[in-house]
């Protein structure tokens, strides 16, 4: 049987700050798979080196990096590690199935149902919507000889942002916007309304996400640093859980 692959997309601050750790620990907790494979796609390391305007072989990221997260105007990604994701099918050499995820997530639902029960059919990814592209299950293969799917090298230089990637699969019938919502639960919305989630994504800086990684972004001063305090209490619980386990 084929092992579990997963690609995080993530940055040297979501690291430092844990939550690359916490992330990884609630997926393996979480499951009685035994052989997952976790790929971290971090800006800065060999292959994701990242830049303003792609010199010298880096990802065109289209905005000042050095703080870690910036909003600004124009032609931006979103994050440091925005459209990594789109570079997963050739990882894989176009071959077999592959998960996606950004590392601000904690995954409370089990990874091998992600895994088996929610491939894509007829297209190459699958996501929860066509906006939300943070958590995908991709078939790699579907993207094999597709003429109009960009190279990495391509990738690289484009300063293309995600929007235009999910546009381009959704005009090639490539995209099924068809995941169950609870995969991809922003900031903890459904379970403020007493639903059972499987994965939170704490998306929004600088309020939502408690672990607070990035020196550039002025945080709320209150416990749990989170504007949602029921989802930011259950992060530094897991974090608690993490700590303990990486410590035995």
């Amino acid at each position: 049987m084929d092992p579990i692959r997963i690609f995080v997309g993530t940055d040297p601050w979501q690291r430092d700050s844990e939550a690359e750790q916490v992330l990884e620990h609630s997926i393996r907790a979480n499951t009685d798979a035994q052989d997952i494979e976790i790929t971290y796609m971090r800006s800065g390391d060999p292959g994701w080196e990242i830049s303003e305007t792609g010199e010298g072989d880096t990802w065109a990221v289209g905005a000042a990096t050095a703080g870690g997260w910036v909003k600004a105007p124009g032609r931006n990604w979103g994050t440091p590690f925005s459209c990594f994701r789109f570079a997963v099918p050739e990882l894989c050499n176009f071959e077999g199935h592959a998960i996606y995820m950004d590392s601000d997530m904690l995954v409370l639902g089990d990874i091998a149902k992600l895994w088996n029960d929610y491939r894509p059919g007829d297209a190459g990814y699958r996501s929860v919507s066509l906006a939300r592209t943070d958590v995908s299950v991709i078939d790699c293969g579907w993207f094999k000889d597709r003429k109009w799917w960009p190279q990495i090298d391509e990738m690289k230089s484009t300063r293309a942002r995600v929007f235009e990637y999910t546009q381009m699969m959704r005009f090639k019938d490539a995209i099924e916007p068809t995941l169950p919502p609870t995969w991809n639960d922003c900031d903890g919305e459904l379970l403020s309304m007493g639903k059972d989630v499987d994965l939170i994504h704490y998306t929004t800086v600088p309020d939502g996400q408690p672990w607070r990684p990035y020196d550039n972004v002025k945080y709320p001063d209150d416990w749990p640093y989170c504007r949602n305090g029921q989802a930011g209490k259950l992060w530094w619980e897991w974090h608690g859980k993490t700590m303990e386990a990486m410590a035995q």
